[in-house]
């Protein structure tokens, strides 16, 4: 999954710009695997200690924590709009597989998705607009990895016990958890570990058990645990963790001599994404943008451009699309530009 962070700046305004990261936070892999010749599925969701959580998270710099959302978001399963009952949460579609909490739209899978019919990775997409003091619709998208097993192949994958470190918010550690399947058999023996950090040959870990701390993270790292039966490989497995003491900020810096849009004098930014704490630009990265007008309705800019070169964008905004009338017959007047930042 590509994670994803959003920032907003206007021109010809006063009102300052925000900058949003979206992220998901999740408490156990999102991972199933079927056995075609018994029909079993491991893990089992439909029991309770086994169902995996995800929580849609949104922080805004410009108040220097996360912000909770405005109204009701939307979750779709493949492309589809998962639709509750009111009381329960369960899901009304794909068979009650899913169960929202209505306060923080954080979603639990209650049913197993693997089956025969359904062997190919799923995709979750969340979007929602955050209380930032102007509403922002910001979201992502996260995947279900579906693995066809059979009665004797290994599969290892990690638990964790969060995936986001927050020194304010007291969470400087976790703790991740190896299990191994064989088919669709959890095995408690028989097999050892190596934890690594993605880049590095230093074995962290051969036990069950890893605990990762803040210092061992920087904004977001990539760790991975090996699973040896007798002393050969079997099956290795990936996870990201991310520490939101530091989130990354796509971030506006002025190059033109005018902060405001005249004839023939359009405001140029240039446009990064950067580690608040650290200060360090993240590479690679794709950014995206959409233009909205005074109004808060989105324009097709004919004039005003994000280019992109390695990690840096170039915003230019043009006095000729604030000149242009919209559809509801007025000037567009001063132009919101909204970066997305993937990386």
């Amino acid at each position: 999954m590509n994670d994803i962070a959003v920032g907003s700046i206007v021109i010809g305004q006063t009102k300052s710009g925000d900058q949003l990261s979206f992220r998901f936070e999740t408490d156990k892999a999102l991972w199933q695997g079927y056995n075609d010749e018994t029909g079993a599925v491991v893990p089992d969701w439909t029991i309770t200690d086994n169902q995996p959580t995800i929580r849609p998270k949104c922080f805004s710099a410009r108040l220097g924590k996360d912000v909770n959302k405005s109204g009701s978001g939307t979750w779709t399963y493949n492309g589809t709009v998962i639709s509750f009952e009111a009381l329960t949460g369960i899901s009304t579609n794909f068979d009650g597989a899913f169960k929202i909490d209505s306060e923080t739209d954080a979603l639990t899978i209650v049913k197993n998705l693997a089956s025969s019919s359904n062997q190919n990775n799923d995709i979750l997409t969340y979007n929602a607009n955050w209380d930032n003091g102007y509403a922002e619709s910001v979201g992502g998208q996260i995947e279900v990895t579906i693995d066809k097993v059979g009665s004797t192949p290994y599969n290892g994958i990690v638990n964790l016990s969060t995936n986001v470190l927050n020194e304010t918010g007291g969470v400087t550690s976790l703790t991740a958890t190896a299990v191994l399947m064989r088919g669709s058999t959890t095995l408690t023996s028989g097999f050892t570990t190596k934890w690594y950090k993605q880049g590095s040959t230093t074995v962290l870990g051969t036990g069950t058990n890893l605990t990762i701390d803040r210092s061992m993270v920087s904004g977001k790292e990539t760790f991975y645990c090996e699973f040896y039966v007798g002393g050969v490989l079997q099956s290795v497995y990936y996870f990201s963790v991310y520490d939101m003491s530091d989130p990354a900020q796509v971030r506006f810096e002025l190059n033109s001599t005018n902060d405001t849009t005249d004839e023939g004098k359009p405001v140029e930014y240039l446009v990064k994404l950067i580690r608040t704490a650290a200060g360090t630009q993240i590479a690679p990265v794709t950014f995206s943008v959409k233009f909205y007008n005074s109004r808060e309705k989105e324009i097709t800019s004919s004039t005003s451009t994000l280019t992109q070169n390695s990690g840096t964008g170039t915003l230019t905004v043009t006095y000729e699309d604030g000149e242009k009338i919209s559809s509801d017959g007025l000037k567009n007047g001063a132009i919101r530009a909204q970066v997305t930042a993937e990386y």
